[in-house]
């Protein structure tokens, strides 16, 4: 399952900006200090629940994009081939594989 508070922190950062405001603006918006809002959207520092009911609001993020897990979206197969690569490989077998990973999308290019 994917990292909820870093979905949220990019998400956040990326509706700011598409709104072009300032962490400064956004934070005074939302009653908060630029060190929070930066915490959040940097740092993976988790919002209360009312500031994140405010934070999605303000921003028009839907909540279930940010709460929603990743991999309910992958096949069975992805599943096992990620649970493979979490458990069975060491740092040499994963550093071939992104390698091979690179290669694969470079010739794609």
């Amino acid at each position: 399952m994917r990292n909820t508070t870093t979905n949220l922190g990019a998400a956040v950062k990326a509706a700011r900006k598409t709104k072009q405001l300032t962490q400064l603006e956004l934070s005074e918006e939302l009653g908060i200090t630029p060190r929070h809002l930066q915490a959040i959207e940097n740092e993976n520092k988790t919002p209360s629940y009312d500031l994140l009911s405010r934070m999605l609001s303000y921003l028009n993020i839907p909540a279930d994009s940010i709460l929603a897990s990743s991999e309910s979206e992958l096949t069975p197969e992805q599943e096992q081939l990620l649970y493979l690569i979490r458990h069975k490989c060491n740092h040499r077998d994963i550093a071939v594989l992104l390698s091979t990973a690179e290669a694969l999308v470079n010739t794609k290019e």
